[in-house]
């Protein structure tokens, strides 16, 4: 087994003793071989290959110092590139929604920060609901009484029905008994006038006469009692109003509807009182509900504007950014309207280093141009959803115009000078160097593209010092 390992051992030295060569006379060759153009061209394998403690060991072995180098001249990398129009953007919200409580309160409790994404129906804060429950509560048990009372009322009612029937009975019975009292009373009374005539011729003793008339007084006074009765009961009703044709039951649903209006009204006072309760609870329940303010739609919080514990003012409170979805902003100058159409695509390149460029495409195109820039709002939504994107960060719009025009490029490390005193670079003029400025800007790691100040023809030192 200790043989085994010994000879992977050997095996794996071997390998990287002989990468290790290989590379070493691979980066002898490129660091002798390669030029400064080469070098600038492909910085990743300089980078690797390119090691300049070979030319120091070169520089102790020789025996004689070296001379400067010669200078080394070339012409600028002409190239084609798409000519596009560049201006300062900002970045915002696509559709920005505020959100503000219908209820007066105070902020019970916050549910979200700002930059937080957020769902359809999420509850995002919370108003002190303590007095809206109470009245709830307080509604409630009013409606249980209400609806107690109501059953009580109409009770009431269907009692009071019943005892009209019951008084029209009784005042039938009375009107049967005051017609059987009225006859007794006038046959007693004829009784009596026979009684007296006889008496006056006499066959008959008084006091046979005395009882006959004690009798018609005691008839009488039957009759007037009944009579009495009868009309105290017709005082407390109303049966007039109605007509002879028509029939008993029709009178007598007449004569409930007459006499029971007080009962029926009441009845109908304890249910509309009930709707009423009912329709407090259900403007409560709205009430609780709008306590709770909730996010409308799919999106992201963009800014909140108040803290637990402050009072609502009827200003928003919450404004958030609808779908996550962002835009830019930016205006151009009357002369680039031509090239601007809706729809058109649009690069987005963040200002902050290491940032990848967004597409979108332009929305909207403003009406009016202002009259003291000359310049007109343009909005171009972005396709996709960066994170490291936040509203008022700032960057460069790119458009292209669907034209190409030549660039010339040189390396960074031929041109010299400072962003102060100005850019310049050695340029061969006939025998002659000169020194020439020139104007430029970046265009990648390792070159620049050069404005002004060099033609495609022109020779220009590569290895300066």
């Amino acid at each position: 087994m200790r043989k085994k390992l010994l000879f992977l051992l050997r095996s794996k030295l071997k390998t990287y003793a002989l990468l290790f060569l290989g590379w070493g006379i691979v980066s002898c060759i490129f660091t002798f071989v390669s030029n400064e153009m080469i070098r600038n061209r492909f910085p990743w394998i300089t980078k690797i290959l390119y090691q300049e403690f070979w030319k120091k060991g070169e520089k102790k072995t020789s025996s004689q110092p070296l001379a400067d180098p010669l200078p080394i001249f070339q012409k600028p990398i002409v190239t084609e590139q798409s000519i596009h129009l560049e201006f300062p953007a900002i970045v915002e919200p696509t559709r920005e929604i505020q959100l503000q409580s219908k209820q007066n309160g105070r902020i019970a409790k916050l549910y979200v920060v700002e930059g937080q994404t957020v769902k359809k129906g999420q509850i995002l804060l919370t108003l002190d609901d303590d007095l809206i429950r109470l009245e709830g509560e307080k509604l409630l048990i009013s409606a249980e009484v209400a609806k107690t009372n109501q059953t009580i009322a109409l009770e009431k009612w269907k009692q009071a029905e019943s005892q009209i029937e019951v008084k029209i009975r009784e005042i039938d019975k009375k009107t049967e008994l005051l017609e059987v009292s009225k006859t007794e009373w006038e046959h007693t009374k004829e009784i009596r006038v026979k009684k007296e005539k006889l008496w006056q011729e006499g066959f008959l003793s008084g006091l046979e006469l005395e009882r006959w008339k004690l009798d018609e007084e005691n008839k009488f006074a039957q009759y007037h009692n009944i009579k009495r009765d009868r009309a105290n009961l017709l005082s407390t009703l109303h049966l007039d109003d109605t007509r002879e044709e028509q029939s008993f039951p029709e009178k007598l649903k007449h004569w409930k509807e007459r006499n029971t209006v007080l009962e029926r009204t009441e009845y109908e006072l304890s249910v509309t009182n009930a709707k009423i309760l009912e329709k407090q609870i259900e403007a409560n329940k709205q009430l609780l509900s709008e306590t709770k303010l909730v996010s409308p739609k799919n999106g992201k919080i963009f800014k909140i504007h108040t803290k637990e514990g402050e009072l609502t003012n009827h200003l928003p409170l919450v404004t958030m950014i609808e779908n996550g979805e962002l835009s830019i902003s930016f205006q151009i100058s009357e002369n680039d309207l031509k090239q601007i159409k809706q729809g058109k695509t649009v690069e987005f390149i963040p200002s902050f280093s290491g940032s990848e460029v967004v597409f979108g495409k332009i929305d909207r195109i403003g009406g009016y141009l202002d009259s003291r820039s000359h310049s007109i709002g343009i909005k171009a939504n972005l396709f996709q959803k960066k994170s490291e994107l936040l509203t008022g960060m700032f960057g460069t719009a790119k458009i292209a115009t669907g034209e190409r025009k030549e660039i010339i490029l040189i390396p960074k490390k031929s041109m010299l000078g400072d962003e102060v005193n100005g850019n310049y670079l050695h340029v061969k003029n006939g025998e002659n160097i000169e020194k020439r400025f020139i104007q430029s800007k970046v265009y990648n790691d390792s070159e620049m593209e050069v404005i002004a100040g060099l033609k495609a023809n022109d020779l220009f030192q590569i290895n300066v010092q």
